[in-house]
């Protein structure tokens, strides 16, 4: 019979990660299932709010293992490009850095803590049974309770074959290049991240140099196929037309890709809770509505659901100690993860013309604050 774990963790991602180390430095004896996943988190460099970093629970050093770097200021142009407003920032606003570099501090840092990293090269069958789980794929392995941290919620409901009546669904998807740059334009645009109104009312535009490279973001929620390839190509052009960009990027070298993003899509769903199991991180739908971004919502909703796993542990009603999970996800997430109460298209040309108004777009698009 395999050994039965305390905790499984499905997903090898940032998320999933912060959960098994934090569990496993509270005593857990903690799985992480490393399985394939679908393209829901940035596989290019990314940003994150500096609350990131300062969550309960994570590694004290998880900034310098990660290689994350800080920026300061929020930069906006109109879809023109002949203005730019900027919020600067007293100190730190947030970093940039990879998921990938993410997970692997993270992974060292669970290893160190405990962590049994187990790695499959299919999806694993997931069973949900009365008084433990079972993941069958390359291994078995069996545990009491599974938090499903990776893939597109409707993915994950699928595979538990739980019964809902809807299944939430987003449209955000986003579009990323990254460009070798020159160190010298690279300390020009360092430490501030840019955002650019884009004459499609569906669609926000985003720049940012790290690690002397530029890196380029289209956002887009409209519901039209395709994967805004054109649309990418046409903001840098431009961007290299206004001289914000320089016009000797290295494109031969860059690095381009597509995902998406579940933005939002935790307000909608049904439920987090199943038998004997938690959907947390991507799996939970928990995305930032703006930009898609998804590192701080999904690495602070596996912590937070850490903490109800860790009371159902020890609950004789272990499902009805699961079902906290609604209640302190909400508390902890909800305000970051509602979209702004006005549109971006009436929102941005406000903030040329109203520091107010840019202070608290800014502080929306990294706190989740109301505007």
């Amino acid at each position: 019979m395999p050994h039965l774990f305390d905790i499984a963790v499905l997903g090898a991602t940032p998320a999933g990660l912060a959960a098994a180390y934090a569990l496993a430095s509270r005593g857990c004896d903690v799985v992480v299932i490393d399985a394939p996943s679908q393209s829901t988190e940035s596989p290019l460099c990314d940003w994150a709010p500096k609350d990131l970093f300062k969550l309960p629970g994570l590694p004290k050093t998880l900034i310098r293992d990660s290689g994350a770097g800080p920026f300061s200021a929020v930069a906006y142009y109109n879809a023109a490009l002949g203005k730019r407003v900027e919020h600067p920032s007293r100190g730190v606003a947030g970093y940039f850095v990879t998921a990938r570099d993410l997970a692997a501090a993270l992974s060292d840092s669970a290893r160190h803590a405990g962590v049994r990293i187990q790695a499959s090269s299919i999806s694993p069958e997931l069973h949900l049974l009365e008084d433990h789980i079972e993941s069958i794929g390359s291994t078995r392995i069996r545990a009491r309770l599974l938090l499903a941290a990776q893939n597109q919620p409707r993915d994950v409901i699928g595979e538990l074959a739980l019964p809902v009546r809807t299944l939430p669904h987003s449209a955000l998807v986003v579009a990323g290049l990254d460009v070798p740059i020159r160190p010298s334009a690279a300390k020009k645009l360092a430490g501030t991240l840019n955002i650019v109104e884009l004459p499609e009312r569906s669609e926000l535009g985003m720049f940012f140099a790290f690690d002397e490279m530029v890196h380029l973001r289209l956002i887009s929620a409209s519901s039209a196929s395709g994967t805004r390839a054109a649309e990418l190509s046409g903001l840098l052009t431009s961007l290299q037309a206004a001289g914000t960009l320089p016009g000797d990027l290295r494109l031969a070298k860059a690095k381009g890709a597509v995902w998406y993003p579940p933005a939002g899509v935790a307000l909608e769903l049904e439920s987090h809770v199943a038998k004997r199991c938690l959907l947390a991180g991507t799996a939970g739908g928990f995305a930032e509505t703006i930009t898609g971004q998804t590192l701080y919502p999904s690495v602070k909703s596996a912590l937070l659901a850490c903490e109800v796993a860790l009371a159902a542990l020890k609950a004789r009603d272990v499902q009805e100690a699961l079902m906290a999970f609604k209640t302190s996800w909400r508390r902890g997430l909800a305000d970051y993860l509602r979209p702004p109460n006005t549109s971006l298209r009436m929102l941005l040309p406000l903030l040329f013309v109203n520091q107010r108004i840019l202070a608290k777009f800014t502080r929306a698009l990294l706190y989740g604050e109301n505007i």
